[in-house]
């Protein structure tokens, strides 16, 4: 094999692929696990019939390369570790240890065995990641037909010979379009076939999730641009992070490739998608209705004048900026068919409107709502559901559907807000606003992501000065028993609407708040609008149906008729207050599975609040020592009466579930009790500083120190973390809340710095680590109520472990093992741009 010309390193390493002092050689020598020739004889991949997908063509974006290829040279720069420190050993006077550091990533994945003088539990803090990107990318050749090469002279593809490498070049030239059919590979092995023990199998399983959800990461600028942003995320930042003027902006190239993909008609009349029935267990969630041709078309008619729009937002204050359109190409495009529209409107019935349940009667008619309502504000809302539904398919074009549509609708929304200031407090245009904040804030791409951020503070004012918040908004005269029950029903249906719509802003408040570590944005004593009804009313057919489950949900004694009553849930401020007095038992209020989910937005909010005043607090002797009116001790007291408070909602749900199935809102409500729970113990921005060896000196003893300080109970968060993980695996794939992947990491990095410290060591008690050995049992498989979990919390006796499907145990005592084991739970999910972002940053945590 011949050496590989200075154009094609250069070009790689401007493109994210190669590292900068990256050569090829040309002799054959043993390659490792993860070469083009070792990723042969691992991965079973099977390029996809030709004519079958979309064209993934990226559209002529000479400035967006400039900026990619200036970002990488930055964060190749920017990214690496500081010079790496000498640590001296350290010797301990109780356990006489002596510091070592822990094998490399490909030592451990290889099988070498560490010395017995060096303990398990330190990193190799010298090495830093690679800069975001060539991680990512470096496994190219794995998303390749090897029938394919590449000429580095030409920019065209070829058949291979001896002198050519198979990576993926930057297609800038998008005269010659190239198809690329989109079709996700099977997975070949489960889960519990994935042995960690052994490194092929571990490469296969990272190989495998690069196969099924990247092929676009280097075919195309839109997906290699929002991976090269990741390390400018604003969240989840476990990995060196750059600032965000080194990002490559995306919102144009969204847009782009939104239009080259809606131009590809042949291409969407034979799309199907990865579509498996099972990913639903439980059922439809809404029936959706077909799509009308004059649905479809007047639908088609606004999306052109909002995708203009945007392009002409983009294009104005950029030099030489045009779209493809405005170079003599065609500016019309289509709508995918009815039946793809249809689609991805089940997958959002079947998502989202599973958690912010916002359709009534049971039936998702978008012919309705675009007959029925503003022609713009009805088009936004149904535009926003197309987006919401594609965010869940893996395939390279829903991706780029949804990142357009969102881009697209984002800009339309303010410009009909700004136009008609009576928009703000419309219904139907608060709703296109929730879409977009839930849609842009989990959408992985950095841009967007900060834009939600921004932009939910405005549209909360919004909602605030419609009045909604106010529980005299849902005032109404209280009509007799005898009346029609169709008005009554239409009556109903309006206001429990708009109670929907307030609360659900309430849940993406706390969703939001509750992943970036800050305070909620609303306060409870705001909610004076009354909850949400029971989901049996929301989801009632017929005026018959609702009028008699109305009487058995709202049964008045003494034999009187419910019926025009008027009877309303309390809001969430009497409810709160109901449950601070701890009435909720003896006054009889049952509660739905979304009004317990309400509950725990207070207690967020409490928790976060006492949580940032503990941190304040010095840790030096000289401050303890002073006379304090607020005292860290008094501080934890009070954070102890919330985690009480907490204990009392789970006694609550608890209750709830002994005489109720099993759904989705109620596990995601345990998911958020856990998550909560955790930050009651733990300080996780101090986390991802460790993790990003942001004021680490590698010595042990400080490893010890920020251990402490970053978890102040560690059976506890064990016990949080293992029930987090268990409760994800036991959901549905394609059920999942759209924060699933964020609630994996947060535990996946308390397990991973847990795993730092030598639990075997005589002085490690001291820092709160297991006391004393016990049987093995997997903390992240069995129920609360377990006895080996009840040991574990009150006792302290156990040793917890992970474990597979097939209920093999996996030690909690490498960070490898706990943070491989996290990302193979992210691969059995549904993959799109936010999972992709969360795993490549645990994946570069783990090969550090």
């Amino acid at each position: 094999m011949g050496l590989i010309t200075a154009e094609t390193i250069a070009s790689g390493v401007a493109n994210g692929i190669l590292p900068p002092d990256q050569t090829v050689a040309a002799e054959a020598a043993p390659m490792p696990v993860g070469s083009p020739k070792s990723a042969e004889k691992h991965m079973n991949h099977k390029p996809s019939s030709p004519g079958s997908g979309v064209p993934t063509t990226i559209p002529e974006e000479k400035h967006m390369n400039d900026v990619s290829a200036q970002y990488f040279e930055q964060s190749m720069s920017n990214g690496q570790s500081p010079p790496t420190q000498q640590i001296s050993p350290l010797a301990t006077p109780n356990s006489g240890f002596i510091q070592g550091t822990m094998p490399t990533y490909e030592d451990f994945m290889n099988g070498t065995k560490e010395d017995d003088t060096n303990p398990r539990f330190m990193l190799d803090w010298g090495q830093m990641p690679m800069p975001m990107g060539f991680d990512h990318m470096a496994r190219a050749d794995l998303m390749l037909d090897p029938s394919m090469g590449f000429d580095p002279n030409q920019l065209s593809l070829m058949p291979p010979t001896e002198n050519t490498l198979t990576i993926i070049p930057e297609m800038a030239n998008a005269g010659a379009p190239l198809i690329t059919p989109i079709e996700t590979p099977k997975v070949e092995r489960s889960f519990a076939e994935m042995d960690l023990g052994n490194s092929n199998n571990m490469f296969y399983a990272h190989a495998r999730h690069m196969s099924t959800v990247s092929l676009a990461s280097n075919d195309g600028q839109d997906i290699r641009a929002v991976i090269a942003a990741q390390d400018g995320w604003n969240v989840f930042r476990c990995t060196p992070t750059v600032p965000s003027s080194s990002c490559p902006t995306t919102a144009k190239m969204n847009l782009e490739c939104l239009e080259q993909t809606l131009k590809n008609h042949e291409g969407w009349s034979t799309w199907t998608p990865t579509w498996d029935e099972a990913d639903f267990a439980g059922g439809e969630n809404l029936a959706v209705m077909q799509l009308h041709e004059s649905t479809r078309d007047k639908l088609l008619a606004i999306t052109q004048t909002f995708l203009h729009k945007a392009l002409e937002t983009h294009k104005e204050g950029q030099q030489g900026g045009q779209s493809p359109s405005s170079n003599g190409g065609s500016n019309f495009v289509l709508l995918p068919p009815a039946r793809v529209l249809e689609y991805f409107l089940r997958s959002y019935a079947n998502s989202f409107e599973r958690y912010y349940s916002l359709t009534s009667r049971g039936i998702l008619d978008a012919n309705e709502l675009m007959h029925c309502y503003n022609d713009k504000a009805s088009c936004l809302l149904v535009l926003m559901m197309i987006a919401q539904g594609s965010m869940n398919i893996s395939s390279v074009e829903a991706r780029w559907l949804a990142g357009g549509l969102t881009e697209a609708c984002r800009i339309s929304l303010f410009d009909l807000i700004e136009r008609n200031i009576t928009m703000a407090s419309d219904p139907i245009a608060l709703h296109s606003a929730l879409l977009f904040t839930s849609q842009a804030a989990w959408s992985g791409d950095k841009w967007q992501m900060d834009i939600a951020m921004g932009q939910r503070s405005m549209y909360f004012h919004m909602l605030r000065h419609s009045g909604v918040l106010e529980g005299r908004a849902f005032n109404s005269p209280q009509m007799d028993h005898q009346g029609n029950p169709d008005s009554l029903w239409t009556e109903w249906i309006q206001h429990e609407s708009r109670s929907r719509l307030v609360y659900s802003w309430v849940m993406v408040d706390q969703d939001l708040a509750l992943f970036h570590d800050t305070a909620p944005l609303f306060s409870v004593t705001e909610f004076g609008a009354p909850m949400p009804d029971s989901d049996r009313l929301w989801q009632a057919k017929s005026a018959p149906e609702w009028s008699q489950i109305f009487e058995q949900v709202h049964e008045f004694s003494g034999g009187y008729s419910s019926l025009g009553s008027g009877a309303r849930p309390m809001s969430l401020h009497d409810l709160f207050r109901h449950f601070l007095d701890d009435e909720m038992a003896s006054l009889g209020i049952g509660m739905t599975p979304l009004q317990m989910r309400l509950l725990l937005h207070p207690l967020q909010s409490m928790v976060c609040h006492y949580g940032q005043l503990m941190s304040c607090f010095s840790d030096s002797l000289s401050s303890r020592n002073k006379t304090r009116t607020v005292t860290a001790s008094s501080t934890r007291c009070r954070l102890e009466e919330v985690q009480s408070l907490l204990q009392r909602w789970y006694d609550m749900a608890d209750r709830y579930l002994k005489v109720n199935p099993i759904c989705a809102v109620m596990q995601a409500n345990l998911v958020m009790f856990h998550l909560i729970s955790l930050n009651a113990v733990t300080n996780f921005p101090e986390i991802e500083r460790l993790a990003r060896r942001e004021g680490f000196d590698g010595t042990y003893q400080q490893l010890v120190w920020t251990h402490k300080r970053c978890i102040a109970d560690v059976e506890e968060a064990v016990f949080h973390c293992g029930q987090v993980l268990r409760i994800i695996r036991s959901m549905p794939r394609g059920v999942r809340p759209p924060w699933w992947a964020g609630a994996v990491y947060r535990a996946a990095l308390i397990l991973w710095i847990d795993s730092l410290i030598n639990k075997e060591s005589p002085a490690a008690n001291t820092t709160g680590g297991f006391p004393s050995p016990g049987p093995t049992f997997a903390i992240d498989s069995l129920p609360v109520d377990h006895p080996a979990i009840a040991r574990f919390l009150s006792k302290r006796v156990g040793q917890p472990a992970l474990s597979k499907r097939d209920g093999t145990h996996i030690p909690m005592d490498h960070g490898i093992t706990v943070l491989a084991h996290c990302i193979e739970i992210m691969d059995e999910g549904t993959s799109n741009r936010f999972v992709d972002g969360v795993r490549n940053k645990l994946d570069r945590l783990m090969r550090s």
